[in-house]
């Protein structure tokens, strides 16, 4: 089956920011001086999980988002790749591939899927304890490679 490739993108403030957060102690961090800081917060008693994804598939097959809410994802083990593309009507033209070595917070909406480049890998994510959600299955698998 022919399959879509995608150049892996580097995770930077910047790069990331239509579809989410970067996890990360920067400097407007370092400059408060304090060694503690609420990145996010829920106001309604919602519940939330944490639960761990053991990624095996080495192309996306399909994507998925959630309206209802924010997902830290963070990589635990292996090699992991995040497909993102910005929440909204679905399309498949905005999907962007960034290797997923560093913890990010995708925002409402915002879809997803996941592949990994080492034999299998390991991602945390924590979420609201009910998810809502909606899948698209691709035409073709969507796959990333270094430029």
């Amino acid at each position: 089956m022919a399959s879509r490739s995608l150049q892996l993108e580097t995770i930077t403030p910047e790069s990331f920011a239509p579809f989410g957060t970067v996890i990360d102690w920067g400097p407007e961090l370092e400059a408060s001086g304090r060694a503690f800081h609420i990145l996010m917060r829920s106001e309604a008693p919602t519940g939330w999980r944490l639960a761990v994804l053991k990624v095996e598939a080495r192309a996306v097959g399909r994507m998925e988002h959630h309206p209802d809410t924010e997902e830290l994802f963070a990589p635990v083990s292996g090699t992991s790749v995040i497909l993102v593309a910005e929440a909204g009507e679905w399309d498949l033209n905005g999907v962007r591939a960034f290797l997923l070595n560093r913890p990010v917070s995708l925002g409402r909406g915002v879809w997803h899927g996941n592949m990994t480049l080492s034999e299998q890998s390991t991602i945390l994510i924590a979420e609201n304890l009910d998810v809502t959600g909606v899948r698209v299955d691709l035409e073709e698998p969507i796959i990333a490679a270094l430029g």
